[in-house]
């Protein structure tokens, strides 16, 4: 969920905007505008594409070619978690500014995700963001929802004084983190800390699995990820829920202090450049899990994939670092407030 701002937020008097009559805001039409939509935010973000976004703009592209669904991605607009809808801003038949709407569900609750906030460089500083965040508030502050809420980069503080400027307070920041088993030296493959194991995953470890991985992946901020918790489950529930699951495959270990389980490590497969690792533990455990568990699967048979792990960003993080994950992107996560 990406925002394209930059720059010192000027005075509302001073943009260029203030009287120039009806402004070029119009809603976002899937079936004629995911292609240009697509190009703007790949101008706006080049030098910050992941590997996974540049495979999103891929899809973004395939998709506004298909017409079969365009047609559905139109009926579905503010059904699904996808950004079907929104406003965009045009000039000279040019779409130059997006802002994409994402309406998204958690424990019975609704919710809209606003996302994808994208000025082309030649037209930023003249409102045009602040524009676009005024009308989805106006759109959504309409509607009956338990929060709005956005992501925006740690370093983009244009965008996070913009929309402090609207009432959205910081909630959270969460960071990206990837470990390519080739960083992980040799010499660690035969370590090896006295008194702590590596077991298989057991149903009646769940329940402290559960509160840990509560705490590090609280449910109004894991919805885009892939981040099923029945799927960890243990015991028969756990299996019925993975009973018909071809993708992705799970793996899960505890380990353990003795015969105290002390943190769970579930590796979950993926068709992007990485697979997914969720770490349930306290946070003054984590560095011994990682300790004891990264030595344990390096020597397990197969191919060793790169794992991508999304962690609350806390001083903590020392931990993760010191066992050559790398931080790739934190994210400030922001809800309105009346």
């Amino acid at each position: 969920m990406r925002h394209c701002l930059s720059g010192k937020i000027k005075p509302m008097a001073s943009y260029l905007l203030a009287d120039s009559g009806p402004l070029p805001i119009r809603d976002f039409d899937v079936r004629t505008d995911l292609l240009s939509v697509s190009d703007l935010v790949e101008l706006c973000f080049a030098d910050r594409l992941s590997a996974d976004g540049e495979a999103l703009l891929r899809k973004m592209r395939s998709s506004a070619r298909n017409k079969n669904f365009q047609d559905w991605a139109y009926q579905m607009a503010g059904r699904v978690s996808m950004p079907f809808t929104g406003y965009v801003w045009e000039e000279d038949d040019e779409i130059v500014g997006n802002l994409s709407l994402v309406p998204y569900q958690v424990a019975g609750k609704h919710y809209y995700m606003i996302a994808n906030v994208a000025v082309h460089p030649d037209y930023q500083r003249r409102g045009i963001a602040r524009s676009l965040l005024q009308k989805a508030i106006d759109f959504l502050l309409q509607r009956e929802l338990d929060g709005i809420w956005l992501q925006v980069d740690e370093g983009n503080q244009g965008a996070v004084n913009l929309y402090s400027q609207y009432n959205f307070q910081e909630v959270s920041r969460r960071t990206t983190w990837m470990l390519r088993p080739g960083d992980i030296p040799a010499e660690f493959l035969d370590w090896r800390v006295p008194g702590f194991s590596v077991e298989k995953h057991r149903a009646s470890h769940w329940k402290q699995q559960h509160g840990w991985l509560e705490n590090n992946y609280p449910p109004e901020v894991r919805w885009h990820l892939p981040f099923r918790p029945e799927y960890l489950r243990g015991g028969i529930l756990g299996n019925l829920s993975r009973l018909m699951l071809v993708e992705p495959k799970i793996n899960q270990w505890s380990v353990m202090a003795g015969k105290e389980l002390i943190g769970v490590v579930s590796l979950q497969s993926s068709k992007t450049v990485a697979d997914w690792v969720w770490l349930a533990s306290s946070p003054e455990t984590e560095g011994v899990v990682l300790d004891v568990f990264l030595p344990f699967w390096m020597t397990l048979p197969g191919f060793k994939r790169s794992l991508r792990l999304n962690f609350p960003a806390r001083k903590t993080n020392d931990s993760l670092e010191t066992h050559w994950f790398k931080p790739t992107r934190t994210l400030i996560w922001m809800k309105y407030h009346k």
